[in-house]
């Protein structure tokens, strides 16, 4: 079940939101909900840490820490390919061992892949 709720933002904030949403050819009401959906799984401190940022308005510690979020999320999608593709036993001789470069390679190919669809 799906629910309405609205909220007021200043402009600043509603023309930053209108243009994500431009760039990712996505409506304000989907950006919205997508934003919404984040924040509240993040933890307590996390939450509050962005907020303290925003209303700061450290722009430099925003950026740094999207650089190293982005890098974290890397990281993640790699291992999370490198044991998909180790599940599947595509690699290595008749025991089905690969070696780890073989493996890692694969899914840095794999992953490059989603990237370019996303």
């Amino acid at each position: 079940m799906s629910s309405t709720i609205s909220a007021n933002v200043d402009g600043r904030t509603a023309a930053k939101l209108k243009t994500v949403a431009s760039m990712e050819n996505r409506s304000v009401s989907n950006a919205v909900s997508s934003a919404i959906t984040v924040f509240v799984g993040l933890p307590k401190g996390v939450r509050d840490f962005l907020l303290e940022l925003n209303a700061q308005n450290d722009q430099d510690t925003i950026v740094r820490l999207g650089r190293e979020m982005m890098a974290a999320a890397a990281r993640v999608r790699l291992e999370k390919a490198t044991m998909d593709l180790a599940s599947e036993h595509r690699f290595g001789g008749s025991d089905n061992a690969s070696s780890e470069i073989d493996m890692m390679e694969e899914a840095t190919a794999f992953s490059r892949a989603v990237a370019r669809r996303t």
